[in-house]
């Protein structure tokens, strides 16, 4: 016997085996989570296809031809495709679903969070989509995961990990919302697919790969709902804009806090009852202890609404309304065109709330 759950489910997702006998309950645990992931896995493979861009550049008389492939999923009825890492400026846009090549519109695209939303010119005969359900509870962290992929040129595929962390950070880099980390191995062409739960509930779409640490991140259901509603309105995502720069100081408790440093000009920061060393407790109901709670919240405030701001004051806690601007621009993406995630060492980077200096000072 001597082998854990894990390392036996490991053996029966990744090969055909006999389980050994004796084991009793254990082996109908084992082969329920093995049924389990076999039939999300049929029941979303109709929704999953490989998509691929190419383009043509001309240089010195020379012809260059550049071809992206990734995977994505059908998010509509109608027809509607996600998937994010698209190649950049492509002249031509294919899906392949089940052995037929279909063209491919781009609809709109979030350069904050490399997501691109695509329609294609012809539906499917037979395609599923995938329904974004909100859950009840947060992800919990050992929570079994399925995804399912078109690495490379092979046939769509179910892998399968565990949900090991939420993070805000990568290296200095600020994600721009919440990012799940998973154990989730990413290859190529396997960034842009579809990620569930045991439930079959959808979590998230594969964003960017760890390699080093076997690895990778998901960007939430809730994120890719907020951009997937924008999309499809108009094409583009319209992000809120708070104006605070703020800063992260150690309390008399040695804990965090994040402190009002300071507002950007004609900003709502600055047109609020917000003050300069205001402690931040809460935005929308949602506890502030770092920046990146703070660019979380930023993420999913609607331009043009109120958000409450909870703030501790001279020892006193006040409630004071922001009016959500639109943000003034879209910082540069975190995620390269090859759907990697740049050196973690970097200083300069850019973030989804305004400008992050080394210091540790940002502006969302």
């Amino acid at each position: 016997m001597g082998r854990t759950l894990p390392a036996l489910l490991s053996l029966l997702v990744l090969s055909s085996i006999t389980l050994p006998r004796g084991l009793g309950k254990d082996a109908e645990t084992f082969l329920s989570l093995q049924s389990r992931i076999q039939e999300i896995f049929k029941q979303s493979e109709k929704s999953v296809v490989r998509v691929k861009a190419a383009r043509e550049q001309k240089a010195d008389q020379k012809v260059r031809r550049m071809l992206k492939m990734g995977s994505g999923f059908f998010i509509s009825k109608e027809g509607h495709v996600l998937t994010t890492g698209l190649l950049k400026d492509p002249d031509r846009i294919w899906i392949e679903h089940r052995n037929s090549y279909f063209l491919a519109e781009r609809i709109g695209h979030d350069p904050l969070c490399n997501l691109s939303l695509l329609k294609v010119s012809k539906k499917p005969l037979d395609f599923t989509y995938v329904s974004f359900s909100k859950p009840k509870e947060e992800l919990a962290v050992g929570s079994i995961l399925v995804g399912v992929t078109c690495a490379l040129e092979f046939k769509i595929a179910p892998t399968y990990g565990i949900m090991q962390s939420h993070e805000f950070l990568f290296g200095k880099t600020l994600f721009p919302t919440k990012m799940i980390r998973s154990s989730l191995p990413l290859g190529l062409g396997e960034v842009g697919a579809p990620v569930f739960d045991l439930q079959g509930r959808f979590i998230g779409i594969t964003y960017a790969a760890l390699p080093d640490l076997g690895s990778s991140f998901l960007l939430p259901a809730s994120a890719c709902s907020r951009i997937r509603d924008d999309l499809l309105l108009s094409g583009k995502v319209d992000y809120g804009w708070f104006g605070i720069t703020v800063n992260r100081t150690l309390n008399k408790d040695n804990g965090f806090e994040i402190l009002i440093d300071d507002f950007v000009e004609g900003s709502p920061g600055s047109k609020s009852n917000l003050r300069k060393g205001d402690v931040l407790k809460k935005i929308a109901g949602t506890s502030i202890r770092s920046r990146g709670e703070l660019a979380q919240a930023s993420f999913f405030a609607r331009p043009g609404t109120f958000v409450e701001f909870v703030v501790e004051r001279d020892s006193r806690e006040l409630t004071i309304p922001v009016k959500v601007a639109l943000r003034p621009m879209v910082p540069k993406n975190i995620l390269a065109e090859n759907g990697s995630l740049p050196d973690s060492n970097l200083t300069d980077s850019t973030n989804v709330g305004g400008n992050e200096d080394i210091n540790g000072s940002q502006t969302p």
